[in-house]
């Protein structure tokens, strides 16, 4: 008859181990009882082991727990001194800007609230707070017309009619903003909504959220500049003199009132 190890009663022995008066007792129990089932079979050698272990890491856990946390060092008067700004090499790349650093214009509204009174509430929800339009609903995602796109907060010239093409994707898209380079009058700055990463466009002078730019577009700029309807206004060629503004609330006429 093959006789089996006595396997003790797991309670007490937990018990013993997370006794935080006596932290040397569960180790002093745990040795002892390795030393009586040392001829035993496997998978009680490694329950030993398992006891063994637990015992000399709850002292140490305690301990860690019981250490004073260190004072935090006062910061001396040259580290409360902000670092002076390196100048760019030149050749080398600048970082693309951002919408807080959008040009200040002394007409252009400051708070949420003043631009909530200037604009559409579609208008309002996509520019000031990075909303999206449905596809296919806005409107300006099939129309042909030569013109200059502005933006519907400030009246920047963003985009020309001669770089807008058909993406399918629903919405007006741009090939390229209207000075030619990426980066400068169409900011970019990551966007990590909706489960993604992608890279979202605003205009430079009020910080306007006007939508996104993919690397998918058609040569030889390679770009797509996937744009809100409701972010732009068309200004058509016909009419050199027309504002900025278009229906409803604008940028241009919401000034004058």
């Amino acid at each position: 008859m093959i006789r089996m190890p006595r396997i003790p009663r797991m309670p007490r022995m937990i018990r013993m181990i997370r006794m935080p008066r006596f932290p040397m007792a569960p180790l002093h129990i745990a040795r002892a009882q390795l030393g009586r089932w040392r001829a035993a079979a496997g998978p009680t050698k490694l329950y030993c082991a398992a006891l063994l272990l637990a015992a000399v890491s709850g002292p140490l856990l305690w301990a860690a727990d019981d250490a004073p946390a260190q004072p935090a060092r006062p910061q001396t008067s040259a580290e409360k001194k902000p670092a002076a700004k390196q100048p760019t090499p030149q050749g080398a790349s600048t970082p693309m800007p951002t919408p807080a650093d959008a040009a200040p214009a002394d007409d252009l509204p400051t708070t949420l609230a003043e631009w909530r009174k200037r604009l559409t509430p579609e208008q309002f929800e996509i520019t000031r707070m990075k909303g999206t339009e449905r596809a296919f609903t806005g409107k300006y995602w099939n129309t042909k017309t030569p013109g200059t796109y502005k933006c519907i907060c400030c009246g920047e010239p963003l985009f020309a009619s001669g770089e807008k093409f058909d993406s399918g994707c629903g919405w007006p898209s741009f090939s390229l903003p209207i000075d030619g380079v990426r980066g400068k009058t169409v900011t970019e700055q990551p966007d990590f909504t909706a489960f993604m990463q992608r890279t979202e466009v605003n205009c430079r002078k009020c910080g306007a959220h006007l939508g996104h730019v993919f690397d998918d577009g058609p040569p030889p700029t390679g770009l797509r500049y996937c744009i809100n309807s409701a972010s732009i206004q068309l200004e058509p060629v016909d009419k050199p003199g027309a504002q900025a503004g278009g229906e409803g609330k604008t940028g241009s006429d919401a000034a004058g009132k």
